[in-house]
């Protein structure tokens, strides 16, 4: 498993263009961790942020949510959706606002639209599942796991040679080949980033793992694996989706998932036909 230590952390701050934290999302962290939180004074805050309420209105008007007619009044949305789809909802919005194309070597608008269909897939996965899971935390797994390619595509002009090395050269993953090029990997920054954002302690964790081929031969909490597992899945179902064939990570770690998570092949192409409607989720 990755270790990461104050050294590493304290290069990544220095050498890096970390995102820092929106001061909207630390007030709604603040507003969560009171015993009693008040949706109107979050409703008021977010009304203050034009970009992330006029999502909430498109999020809340979508066919997702089936409403028989159109909200227009934000207080209403928040307390429709709730506190805790409004932190998750919010906290995706901000953070595909932090990076500008101009300085980043890959597409971000792919980049980002890839990690939500699996952020959604990873959902739909956690629904089907007799495992009791968060519909919260899966989305944001999917969605930040990913979040330190764009960051290493801001520093590095040639990072996209170096991801499409990784994924021809499927003998080691893209951390070791990243470490080896850059002495950085994706997964140390994007746990840097979920950390400094104040995601879920153990959303962190399995970001900073998530390319880790042994994880599940570890002794991890049942959780843990679970959350992992799903990842793993939802990631090799949209490469299969996008790209017609498996992501790098998928031989090694498929028999593991296929055990842990009680599915077997027919089960597999079931889910595979339903990522074409978790991609539509995602427009």
């Amino acid at each position: 498993m990755l270790e990461i230590d104050d050294k590493v952390l304290a290069d990544i701050r220095r050498g890096f263009s970390i995102p820092a934290q929106p001061s909207l999302l630390r007030k709604l962290q603040k507003i969560m961790a009171e015993d009693e939180p008040d949706l109107n004074v979050l409703a008021d805050i977010i009304s203050q942020d034009v970009a992330v309420a006029s999502i909430i209105l498109k999020t809340i008007n979508s066919p997702h949510y089936g409403l028989s007619r159109s909200i227009s009044d934000i207080h209403k949305s928040v307390h429709y959706i709730g506190l805790n789809g409004i932190n998750s909802l919010v906290t995706n919005t901000l953070i595909k606002s932090s990076f500008d194309q101009k300085d980043c070597s890959i597409a971000l608008e792919d980049f980002w639209d890839s990690a939500t269909h699996i952020a959604h897939t990873c959902v739909h996965i956690g629904k089907k599942l007799k495992e009791g899971t968060s519909k919260d935390k899966l989305f944001s797994l999917g969605l930040f796991h990913d979040c330190g390619i764009p960051i290493m595509a801001m520093k590095y002009s040639d990072y996209t040679e170096t991801y499409e090395l990784a994924y021809n050269k499927a003998s080691k993953t893209l951390p070791l080949i990243e470490d080896e090029f850059y002495g950085v990997s994706h997964a140390t920054i994007g746990y840097y980033v979920a950390s400094s954002w104040r995601l879920p302690k153990d959303i962190c964790t399995l970001i900073l793992v998530h390319h880790d081929r042994d994880f599940l031969k570890m002794k991890n909490s049942r959780p843990q694996e679970i959350y992992y597992a799903i990842l793993k899945l939802a990631e090799n179902l949209v490469h299969n989706h996008r790209h017609s064939q498996n992501s790098a990570d998928w031989p090694y770690v498929q028999e593991m998932i296929f055990t842990l998570l009680d599915i077997d092949e027919d089960n597999y192409q079931d889910y595979l036909e339903d990522t074409e409607s978790c991609h539509l989720e995602d427009n």
